[in-house]
């Protein structure tokens, strides 16, 4: 062993100063490995050695830690992640075993404190990439770190500070290891620490005789300062009641140990005791909710206390409840507690809940010879299971009655019990259906293909830009209202007065441009008709003009010996060009757009007979007052019309209004002719 320590010496001696990087530890454990290489030992005398010297540098230090700790500029922790490093090192190089490094560790944390323990786990989380490479669960290194990591567990209390240090270490653990594995897993069903019980007697003053109740005063003034400040209460009330007391003490006992409810008696009175205090729990949460007041919201007229300086803000999202105090003056006082209540009701909701898998029906889906450790002799009957169910509606209500955050602490309860369930059934199967999925896949062309691989080809089609949108404003009707003209609220309003010409007009513009727009709808309707029909037409002469397969040489011989031998074949002239326009295909036909009957239209009739109508009301408006210009407008254009009223009367140096409005006329007139001509071509 002394020819290896000289190497490991001159290896820390020649680390750079603190904090040391990982390539600089690496460098100078290969330099110490190759210098190794001289000494003339067996490979496992050598693993042994090196394994004997590194324990003893860790706990070298290890043993300062007291001493360390004192000083506020110390460097115990930098120096002990160096030495840690300097171990995984060799590990990684395969000159130590590879669970050397857990079983360090696992020493390590059983010398150190609490506050060490975190800052040696803190290293764990950083190398946790390195110290898992290759490890295979319940094999070798991994059941030494989690026999470590559980150890440790053991050793930190769940409540208070070291709370958080505990969920690192299940976090950590659930990373490392996987979903379904069984390490963690309580086959056998075993249960925590059975409830010890309390006191069942609260005056042993009373019962005690006479003359043993005669103390000295110095010493009763001693005694009486050592007890716990209570608030003071009339005679009558001092204490609670021994039963209750002593009822509600003893649940605590099927909650830490349910076998018990195979021996005969036990549900009774558990059902009686749970019957009785339920009333008590459900009467406290009644008198906080009339102290609180019933209007909690931001609006309530209650004062709040305003927070004093200096004082810690309320942390209302935090939870935290430390252990019974089982003490007979506490009682009353725990039950006014908030989170003391909904401990018990928390305790006795999962408590019910495993009661229900121990129905006969539930017991006969589960139960198998396999996993007859997690079994009792213990049925629930009908009547039982019912009282089941309505005590957990209950226990239920009553949670989310409980401020603060009563139905938010009640639904998060019945979602973490209602996943639970899954566990159980999946430990019920003794942990036989695996929860990793396969990853997805699929054969190409006799390939394997994943997801990202077998839908690049959709994906890059996704990303292409879509085609313009048929609809110019969104949607057809906003398009056709938009094209009829309406471009505000004010073509919305309803016309002024029943003789109003200019209205009747404004109306008229409007089924006209309904009209168009109905008769633009019917012609792009006809055209996608036309084009999807010469496209079925295409295809299926397309279908048509396969080639035909190709003949196979025996046919080809066959055809040979049938044709004639005398018969002539002609044979092409050299220059003659090969007939190419023969072979090719014939041009896909152009769509015949079917001529298109506007006057069978429903919608251009109802527009047609709206135009006459408003046209009819606009004349009659204006008959009284300008009824010569009546025979100027034709059948009745109501344009004409109004240009003829807001002419003015005379005008210096141009034709009469009556002149003009008979050419205009004449020229509607022959537009009008016009464009029925083209309708009908």
């Amino acid at each position: 062993m002394g020819s290896l320590r000289p190497l490991l010496a001159s290896l820390f001696d020649s680390l750079p100063p603190l904090p040391v990087a990982e390539a600089d530890i690496k460098k100078h454990v290969e330099n110490a490995l190759e210098e190794a290489k001289k000494v003339k030992l067996p490979v496992e005398v050598k693993k042994s050695q090196w394994e004997n010297l590194l324990r003893a540098e860790v706990f070298k230090l290890a043993k300062t830690e007291g001493q360390a700790l004192k000083d506020e500029h110390t460097t115990y922790y930098d120096d002990l992640q160096t030495r840690l490093d300097v171990a995984l090192e060799f590990t990684t190089l395969d000159a130590c075993e590879q669970s050397f490094i857990f079983l360090l560790l696992q020493d390590l944390l059983d010398t150190q404190t609490i506050a060490s323990c975190s800052h040696i786990f803190s290293w764990l989380e950083l190398r946790a990439p390195r110290l898992t490479a290759g490890m295979v669960p319940q094999k070798g290194k991994a059941l030494v770190l989690l026999r470590a990591l559980n150890d440790l567990l053991r050793r930190l209390s769940k409540m208070g500070s070291n709370a958080m240090f505990c969920g690192r270490i299940l976090t950590f653990l659930s990373g490392v290891f996987a979903l379904g594995e069984r390490s963690g897993v309580n086959l056998r069903g075993e249960y925590g620490p059975m409830w010890e019980g309390v006191q069942t007697a609260f005056r042993k003053a009373e019962k005690l005789p006479e003359e043993d109740k005669t103390k000295d005063a110095a010493q009763t003034k001693e005694e009486d300062e050592n007890k716990m400040d209570v608030d003071e209460k009339p005679a009558a009330q001092e204490k609670p009641e021994d039963d209750f007391y002593n009822v509600f003490w003893s649940l605590q006992l099927p909650f830490s140990r349910p076998p018990l409810f195979a021996n005969p008696g036990t549900f009774s009175s558990f059902q009686e005791a749970v019957n009785r205090v339920l009333p008590v729990i459900k009467e406290h949460t009644t008198k906080e909710r009339i102290m609180m007041g019933s209007r909690t919201g931001p609006n309530s007229l209650k004062r709040k206390r305003e927070q004093s300086e200096g004082e810690e803000p309320i942390a209302v999202g935090e939870y935290f409840f430390a252990k019974f105090l089982t003490s007979p003056d506490l009682l009353d006082l725990e039950l006014k507690d908030t989170h003391f209540r909904r401990q018990f009701l928390l305790q006795l909701v999962i408590l019910l809940n495993h009661l229900l898998t121990f129905t006969k029906a539930a017991k006969d889906a589960w139960q198998t010879p396999k996993n007859r450790s997690l079994s009792m002799e213990f049925t629930l009957e009908p009547a039982e299971a019912q009282w089941v169910q309505e005590t957990i509606s209950k226990a239920m209500d009553e949670l989310k009655q409980t401020a603060p955050n009563g139905r938010v602490f009640a639904d998060t309860v019945s979602v973490i019990l209602e996943r639970e369930k899954n566990w159980i059934k999946w430990k019920n199967d003794t942990c036989t259906p695996a929860f990793d999925k396969v990853p997805w896949s699929t054969e190409v062309d006799g390939k394997k293909m994943g997801m990202q691989e077998a839908t690049k080809d959709l994906r890059e089609q996704m990303r292409e830009p879509l085609p313009p949108w048929k609809h110019a404003y969104g949607s057809e009707n906003l398009t056709n209202v938009w094209e009829m003209g309406y471009r505000d609220l004010g073509d919305l309003e309803s016309f002024s007065g029943p003789d109003d010409v200019k209205t009747y007009w404004k109306l008229i513009q409007r089924d006209n441009a309904m009209i168009e727009a109905r008769k633009k709808q019917l012609t792009r309707a006809a055209e996608q008709r036309a084009k999807a029909l010469a496209d079925k037409v295409a295809k299926e002469k397309a279908a048509k003009a396969l080639p035909e397969k190709p003949a196979t040489e025996k046919e080809e011989a066959d055809k040979d010996k049938d044709k004639p031998a005398d018969q002539d074949v002609k044979m092409a002239p050299p220059d003659a060009k090969p007939d190419v326009a023969a072979d090719a295909p014939p041009p896909p036909p152009l769509p015949v757009i079917p001529k298109v009957v506007f006057s069978a239209d429903v919608q251009i009739q109802r527009g047609e007979e709206s135009k006459q109508r408003f046209s009819w009301l606009a004349l009659r408006a204006v008959r009284d007052q300008h009824l010569a210009l009546f025979s100027k407008i034709g059948t009745g254009d109501v344009e004409l019309l109004i240009k003829g009223i807001e002419a003015p009367q005379k005008e210096s140096g141009s034709a009469s209004p009556v002149v003009k409005m008979e050419g205009e006329v004449k020229e509607k007139e022959k537009e009008k002719v016009e464009e029925d001509t083209k309708m009908e071509v």
